[in-house]
């Protein structure tokens, strides 16, 4: 399944292997079962991705070698336990990599031969990745069961020109968290609920405040914009003429970043950060902040009285935060994609999902959660999960790179007043289009 072009790129690169390759890679060798060996070597070579068989191949029938970059010795432990367990003839040799790092590791290695089967990335690496031809489409019949079992947002942001390129496996996206000692026993559902209520607990000599957040994150902060109508990159959010700062609901939004200063924290944006906002909800110290899953554990092993619900409206309008997906893909230089392509099965299955919520905590993309013992009960993920229906992926296209500063900066230029909001938005254009002509971007028709 490799590329035409990795036959010669691995004559280059394999003279320079020696300083490029990873570490290496540690064999995780199944337990004896079922009368498999532990020798190395796959089944014959599958048909090529997005076509052939259209279903997977029975278990017993696997047996091989495959090749998986993962990012936790012991939660691919667990991984390679559970997944044994259904494919005792497959051996898991393992790479530990960040998802984050996967897609420039396997351009180094995969040309080479010496790159994963299978690895993990976040969805916002998935466009490069395809156009760098380091993931081709699944096999058919492994799009139609994903399609059919997980979210409709978390599938749409691996699909290109009608192909799946990558599954979903895990969602995440922030919400609100609510300490139920000091707020209530009932979440605030609106943001002018909050702030009225903050006018009675806020106490800015004693550095006493209702709510906390982030506040200089963009990832954090780009719902109090959305809220306001900033469509960014356009309705389809892949659109990168159309930012949206600069615009009369950008404007608004960079005002209404002011208001809250002046009504409900008036503190310098830097001095709202994950010490003072989110820790400190986590040791019981403040009544509300915003944030993800990722806060959830500390708060629970403190136990702090807690619930999470979604992002309060604002003037009646229900804020859209982003989301983000994490993807498990198969690359284009595996030679055993027959493994790997039950290996993504597995992985994007019940019994998947079923390890990604009891072993890591995180909120699995497959959308059948009573399937998932614990999960539907589980009311601090379900509030997360309430906030879903209204996010979107952050956008995969390019230029998403020059978003994050640029909208870093016009929220320290809003909330510090060091711009009025009309002027937040001409900066943040002048910013964007600058940062655009270093991408090589054409800049004629943003606006």
């Amino acid at each position: 399944m490799k590329k035409i072009l990795a036959v010669a790129l691995s004559v280059i690169l394999a003279l320079t292997m020696l300083a490029a390759c990873g570490p290496e890679p540690e064999v995780i060798v199944p337990p004896p079962a079922g009368g498999g060996d532990e020798t190395s070597g796959g089944t014959p070579v599958a048909p090529p991705a997005g076509g052939g068989e259209e279903e997977p191949p029975p278990a017993d029938a696997l047996s091989g070698t495959l090749r998986v970059w993962y990012d936790d010795d012991d939660q691919f432990e667990e991984i390679q336990r559970r997944f044994n367990a259904i494919y005792p003839d497959i051996i898991l040799e393992y790479n530990r990599y960040s998802h984050t790092d996967t897609r420039g590791q396997l351009q180094l290695d995969g040309p080479a031969g010496i790159g994963a089967d299978v690895f993990m990335m976040p969805h916002d690496h998935i466009l490069p990745a395809i156009m760098d031809g380091l993931v081709e489409p699944l096999p058919t019949w492994l799009q139609e069961k994903i399609r059919a079992n997980h979210q409709q947002t978390a599938v749409d942001v691996v699909m290109y020109e009608g192909q799946m390129y990558a599954a979903p496996r895990a969602m995440e996206n922030i919400a609100l968290f609510y300490n139920k000692d000091l707020w209530g026993p009932n979440p605030p559902a609106s943001m002018e609920e909050i702030i009225e209520w903050a006018q009675g607990y806020n106490d800015p000599s004693a550095g006493k405040w209702a709510m906390m957040w982030q506040i200089e994150d963009a990832y954090h902060n780009f719902h109090w914009f959305s809220a306001h109508g900033m469509q960014l990159f356009g309705p389809d959010n892949r659109d990168y003429t159309q930012p949206g700062w600069n615009t009369p609901q950008g404007h608004a939004g960079s005002a209404y970043l002011r208001y809250l200063r002046d009504n409900l924290l008036d503190v310098e944006s830097g001095d709202s950060n994950w010490d003072s906002s989110v820790a400190e909800f986590q040791n019981g110290n403040l009544p509300l902040t915003i944030s993800g899953p990722w806060a959830i554990a500390s708060a629970v092993e403190n136990e702090v009285n807690f619930g999470v619900t979604k992002l309060p409206t604002i003037n009646g309008v229900q804020p859209v935060c982003f989301s983000g997906v994490r993807l498990i893909a198969m690359s284009s230089f595996t030679e055993v994609p027959e493994l790997a392509a039950v290996f993504i099965d597995w992985f994007t299955s019940v019994e998947g999902a079923t390890y990604l919520y009891e072993f890591e905590g995180q909120l699995p993309s497959y959308r059948h959660h009573s399937e998932v013992p614990g999960l539907s009960s589980d009311a601090h993920l379900m509030g997360i999960g309430e906030q879903s229906p209204f996010t979107i992926p952050m956008p995969i296209i390019r230029e998403m790179q020059g978003f994050w500063e640029t909208h870093h900066n016009a929220i320290i230029y809003s909330w510090n007043r060091l711009l009025t909001p009309e002027e937040v938005g001409a900066n943040a254009l002048e910013e964007y289009i600058i940062q655009l002509q270093m991408m090589g971007s054409d800049t004629t028709n943003v606006r």
